[in-house]
């Protein structure tokens, strides 16, 4: 999706689109390749990110958007282009964005840094470059933060359900209600044992050798105090895995405060605190 002859192509076709008007059937048949890519290619990336739409009686109409990109000249709206591809086709390469222009332009597949550097973005720093690599880190950052609290959320529900179904006894999600308690669910020893069972969830998607797992000095100093405290680690993959860490395994990776300053925030390899089980 991430090519120079690609966004090119959509661009003139949203030209097109705006000049002359098309249908999608008309567009496939007459269009068999469309310089650099093909029509299925081009319709893809259009409607997915929101560039196009179709009315009533089937004819191809350009979006808000749609119109910007191709009223722009190819160097502005391939930057439009290049930051609506970002968002709605997350690339794995996305996380180089927070790490700064340089590393990125290292970094970045090949095709990637070809249509950075088309828009000029690796070009000599100037106002305008300096907001577009703000913005679009803050949007990807945004994004970030929010797949992962859906994530997090999705993990909390299959803790919940777990436990529901371990113990025949309803927990509670505590994490909905406060995210102040230092866990997320409160759930019961065992079906026998009305005694609390506080358990602080954490989730990944991503390979299991790269994944860390975040914890709070609220958390730990709640883990520390409580009787009954577990962790439960899910994997989430082509299917769930949890993981149950007790809080005695996680004490030998967590720092200690010196002087006048206080630790609040620290990360734990994933495949660490499974293998020391």
């Amino acid at each position: 999706m991430f090519s120079v002859g690609l966004l090119y192509s959509t661009h003139d076709f949203l030209e097109l689109v705006l000049k002359v008007g098309i249908t999608i059937s008309d567009f496939k048949t007459h269009f068999y390749s469309y310089k650099y890519t093909t029509p299925d290619k081009i319709l893809e990336v259009s409607f997915k990110c929101g560039w196009l739409k179709i009315s009533k009686d089937g004819d191809i109409l350009l979006s808000n958007r749609g119109k910007e990109i191709a009223t722009e000249n190819y160097k502005l709206a391939l930057m439009y282009q290049l930051e609506d591809l970002i968002f709605n086709f997350n690339p794995s390469w996305g996380s180089l964005l927070l790490k700064g222009r340089a590393n990125a332009k290292y970094y970045l597949p090949l095709d990637v840094a070809q249509c950075f550097k088309e828009c000029g973005l690796f070009d000599e720093l100037n106002e305008e470059i300096i907001k577009y690599w703000d913005n679009i880190a803050t949007a990807y950052r945004n994004y970030t933060n929010k797949k992962m609290i859906d994530i997090g959320r999705y993990g909390e529900k299959l803790s919940y359900h777990h436990e529901w179904e371990r113990t025949g006894i309803k927990p509670l999600w505590q994490a909905v209600e406060s995210n102040l308690a230092g866990y997320d669910i409160l759930s019961v020893v065992d079906s026998n044992s009305k005694d609390p069972l506080q358990i602080e969830v954490k989730s990944t998607t991503c390979d299991i050798n790269y994944s860390k797992i975040h914890i709070t000095r609220n958390e730990w100093e709640t883990a520390e105090n409580s009787r009954n405290y577990i962790f439960h680690l899910w994997h989430i993959a082509e299917s769930e895995t949890l993981y149950k860490i007790d809080s005695s395994l996680i004490s030998e990776h967590i720092p200690s405060n010196n002087g006048v300053g206080m630790w609040e925030n620290t990360e734990i390899p994933f495949k660490k605190l499974i293998n020391s089980r």
